[in-house]
């Protein structure tokens, strides 16, 4: 790569990924707080609240985040400004359609109680969010991650503030999670200033002309969004019906920490993301592809084996900074321990499914996800009724393993594999 291309990919990475561990260092701190104040009960309400609206904003989004990233890196402005406009029409429908259907049906049938209002407070964060990932969008497509990093974390900053407030004034898990909404819209109007002043507001003129080929496109990213949330929060849900609010705070406290240390590598590939579509736009792309991944795959797994390493002696100083000595500790220590052999497999997965996204080969990789999720929520179906969290933490391990094989597979197979001539050189 070119040192303009290194120099751009490097910055976009070291923006997302101060952005991504700043915001989950809030949330943990966040949830350490609530353990803190409301007990491990209080923790899991507020914890399976944000994973219903995940599930539901995963469907919401309709995978237009990936392919309008993708689109706006290859489009000028006028055709940004169309696209940006039947995207933003198509998640403000779909939100407000989910926001109905979780207050008026989902939330109180299938989780009654203190768990449906937290629930509620929630899903009001569906509508921001949708507009939130659609104009991030243009900021990424055009590498401008520090940007949307920026904002991310100064809303959810105002988030975090404004929840401890709540809580040392007697507030409860509702009203943090309203704090959460608030922060959303804050990063709402912040984005909107952004593309205005960029000159690429949304066209909503002819939008409609545009939908039919967005949505045909967009398939294959939908599904792999909704299965991908589907695959990493089946095991909370079925925490919840079996086990309670006190076993999704404990295996959630866990889990949580286990994904910001995941967060390092995706940060890199979506930086990468918008060069790697360009690239395999050109001529040589798909071999420019190889080598880079050739030189990628050894650095980054020595990075996630120290990561891990470390991770797993320091663990219980960890927990009680993050948590203090809240009844349970010694499950959350041993919990988090047993995910953490999970992170090389998270690693190499992650790389081999952005190599397969930017070659247009989604549907491969919304076929492995598929293939793991029902696995995944099978076992999880069967074993966590007995064993409770420490079959979801073992299935979690086993399931990374399996999608790393599975992707792995497929990537070698439609673009790793080198040409004859390549054979040749090498």
């Amino acid at each position: 790569m070119r040192n303009s291309t290194r120099n751009r990919i490097g910055k976009n990475t070291v923006a997302l990924l101060a952005g991504r561990i700043s915001v989950l260092a809030l949330g943990l701190w966040l949830n350490g707080q609530l353990a803190r104040t409301v007990g491990i009960e209080g923790l899991g309400r507020y914890l399976l609240a944000l994973t219903v609206e995940g599930i539901a904003l995963a469907v919401v989004n309709m995978g237009l985040n990936v392919f309008a990233t993708r689109e706006f890196a290859r489009s000028d402005a006028e055709v940004t400004r169309t696209l940006l406009g039947a995207v933003l029409v198509l998640k403000t429908a779909a939100a407000i359609f989910a926001i109905v259907l979780l207050n008026g049906l989902i939330a109180p049938l299938l989780f009654p109680g203190p768990r449906s209002l937290a629930i509620a407070w929630a899903s009001f964060g569906l509508l921001p969010q949708a507009m939130n990932g659609g104009l991030e969008a243009v900021l990424k497509g055009r590498q401008r991650m520090e940007m949307s990093s920026v904002i991310d974390l100064t809303a959810r900053l105002v988030a975090v503030v404004g929840g401890l407030i709540w809580l040392e004034h007697g507030g409860d898990e509702r009203h943090v999670l309203a704090c959460y909404v608030a922060g959303q819209l804050l990063a709402t109007l912040a984005l909107s200033g952004v593309v205005t002043a960029w000159g690429v507001a949304p066209r909503w003129r002819g939008w409609h002309s545009r939908v039919g080929a967005i949505v045909r496109n967009a398939i294959p990213f939908a599904g792999v969004d909704v299965v991908a949330m589907l695959y990493r929060r089946t095991d909370l849900l079925l925490l919840a019906a079996w086990h309670g609010d006190a076993a999704i705070g404990l295996y959630g406290a866990a889990y949580r920490l286990w994904e910001v240390l995941g967060l390092m590598p995706s940060s890199f590939l979506d930086a990468l993301f918008p060069e790697l579509a360009r690239r395999d736009a050109e001529g040589d792309g798909r071999a420019r592809l190889r080598r880079l991944y050739r030189r990628v795959l050894p650095a980054l797994l020595a990075f996630v084996l120290a990561v891990a390493t470390v991770s797993f002696i320091i663990a219980p100083q960890i927990i009680t900074l993050l948590y203090g000595q809240i009844p349970g500790r010694e499950v959350v220590v041993g919990l988090f321990r047993l995910l953490l052999p999970a992170l090389p497999f998270t690693y190499l997965y992650l790389l081999n499914g952005h190599m397969l996204y930017a070659t247009d080969n989604q549907r491969r990789v919304l076929a492995a996800m598929v293939t793991v999720t029902l696995g995944n929520a099978l076992l999880n179906a069967l074993l966590i009724p007995r064993w409770s969290y420490w079959s979801a933490a073992g299935i979690a391990l086993a399931s990374e393993i399996a999608l790393l094989g599975l992707l792995g597979t497929t990537a070698r197979r439609h673009i790793l594999k080198p040409t004859p001539l390549e054979t040749r050189i090498i």
